[in-house]
């Protein structure tokens, strides 16, 4: 593949005016339109213009704006640097340093795979979202950016980390390889989706659904009034109802779960190559992330009854950058993950994680007492007074001393399940017994390790250990207070001696 000129300022495809004009009516569709019509209604008129007309209006004015962000927007490479220029009414000039430059992704939304372009997303050191991206470029003109872009960046590393290195000496470049890993089928994805956890896409739905409703209630509902105060009856028999809308939650939250898989993971594609991890996926909004190994952290997979009887776990890499505090759009998932091919991803990445004999350690019995009284007492407390004070027959109060039984099981498989254990090289964690989640991090990754104790750990001789990484926190809690200090100053000793960098 050729390497791109950027000497001189270049602009996307002829199409991107169409893409550019797309993205600004969905804006505005979103901002105005349902104001407007909610408001006014769609045969009103505002200042004696219908909206019709207005509509008109604005739809000319988004194709000529649409039109002057194209021609002004140019990009551009200088010295050191990667530069952006766009803007209509304010001029904006986007500079990024070669070296603070992350990641390159391809992303291509319905309208690009339409129009056969893709948007190039760059992400960089300390951002929390995409710091530029451009949106529409020829296939094959995104790849050559996107490897011009990560070359320039390794050789502006290299000669940062080398600086009495001559410039004149060429670094050998690493071979290119490519190690195909997993690819999800229609059957796959429908099994991955009958997998989920309907109950919280359920729930998610739910909330989303009635958010609208409740915001243009009074739009929505008034064809539906006479239906709705005939059900008004009807809803005294909720007993009767009861059986039919536990079915149609379930039946709509099953449907919603495998709607999302399909549209998120559809034709996924994942592999290994000599930059790290690459992971394709998406039906209307076709995604390529690739994550580069030193910008891995650790990983981390879970599963579900479901799952298990299948063999399935989701694979979830964490890498630097990513929010903690919601679901980052640029997290790599990767659902439908078999054991052998979890285990090809680990020793390549973590080989030292296969030699060395495990230590293992468990979390106390407080942990147990911790879940049975916040997440089964209390609740049982609660539930008892207030059925007490409705003065409810006994039958109401027969499945409460099962609940607590079953809960009392529960909690004591949990604490069970709660692991740490260490080979001195890697650390593992594991937590969950119905949904059980393991992850792996190299010491080396760690930045730093806490050593936390509470009131009660105190009495009982226990402490907590918390390990930070630059894709946030993992705990291990109600360890042996010695083991917790054995192992404090030993991953303390291990981050201050290691000549490896995390990044």
């Amino acid at each position: 593949m050729s390497e791109i000129d950027l000497s001189t300022k270049k602009r996307q495809a002829p199409i991107g005016v169409a893409i550019l004009f797309i993205l600004n009516l969905r804006k505005a569709i979103n901002l105005f339109i349902p104001f407007l019509f909610l408001k006014y209604g769609a045969g009103s008129s505002l200042l004696g213009i219908s909206l019709y007309a207005i509509g008109i209006i604005l739809f000319l004015g988004f194709i000529a704006f649409s039109y002057f962000e194209y021609k002004n927007f140019f990009f551009y490479a200088v010295e050191d640097k990667f530069i952006i220029e766009r803007g209509v009414f304010r001029k904006d000039k986007t500079t990024i340093p070669f070296e603070r430059i992350q990641t390159v992704h391809t992303a291509q939304n319905l309208a690009q795979q339409i129009f056969k372009v893709v948007g190039l997303k760059i992400d960089t050191a300390g951002s929390a979202d995409n710091e530029i991206e451009i949106p529409a470029l020829d296939r094959s003109y995104a790849r050559s950016l996107q490897e011009y872009l990560l070359k320039k960046k390794e050789k502006d590393k290299k000669q940062q980390s080398e600086p009495g290195e001559e410039e004149t000496i060429e670094q050998p470049e690493v071979e290119s390889w490519e190690k195909p890993i997993l690819k999800l089928s229609i059957k796959d994805l429908l099994k991955v989706g009958l997998t989920e956890n309907h109950l919280r896409s359920g729930l998610i739905l739910f909330a989303v659904v009635n958010g609208y409703i409740w915001q243009f209630e009074e739009f929505l509902l008034e064809p539906f009034e006479p239906y709705l105060e005939e059900a008004e009856g009807w809803l005294t028999q909720w007993v009767l109802l009861l059986p039919f809308t536990i079915l149609v939650f379930v039946v709509v939250s099953v449907a919603f779960s495998l709607i999302r898989i399909v549209l998120r993971y559809y034709n996924l594609q994942f592999f290994l190559n000599e930059r790290g991890l690459v992971l394709k996926s998406g039906l209307l909004k076709r995604n390529e992330f690739h994550v580069p190994r030193n910008k891995i952290q650790y990983f981390k997979w879970s599963s579900n009854p479901l799952r298990k009887l299948l063999g399935f776990k989701t694979f979830v890499v964490k890498q630097a950058g990513v929010n903690e505090n919601r679901e980052d759009k640029r997290t790599v998932s990767v659902p439908g993950c078999k054991n052998k091919q979890l285990i090809d991803v680990l020793q390549e990445f973590y080989p030292e994680r296969y030699s060395g004999k495990f230590h293992r350690l468990g979390s106390h019995r407080l942990l147990f007492f911790q879940r049975f009284i916040w997440l089964v007492i209390m609740p049982s407390i609660i539930v008892t007074a207030s059925f007490y004070a409705s003065e409810l027959t006994w039958h109401y109060f027969v499945p409460i001393p099962l609940f607590v039984i079953l809960g009392a099981f529960w909690a004591h498989k949990f604490q069970r399940s709660v692991q740490f254990r260490t080979n001195g090289d890697v650390i593992e964690i594991k937590k969950g017994w119905i949904f059980p989640s393991h992850l792996s991090i190299t010491m080396y990754k760690l930045q730093n390790v806490s050593l936390n104790r509470s009131i009660f750990q105190r009495r009982r001789d226990l402490s907590t250990l918390v390990f930070f990484t630059a894709a946030g926190d993992e705990s291990m809690p109600h360890l042996s207070h010695n083991d917790a200090i054995d192992i404090y100053n030993f991953v303390l000793y291990k981050i201050e001696s290691s000549q490896k960098s995390w990044m």
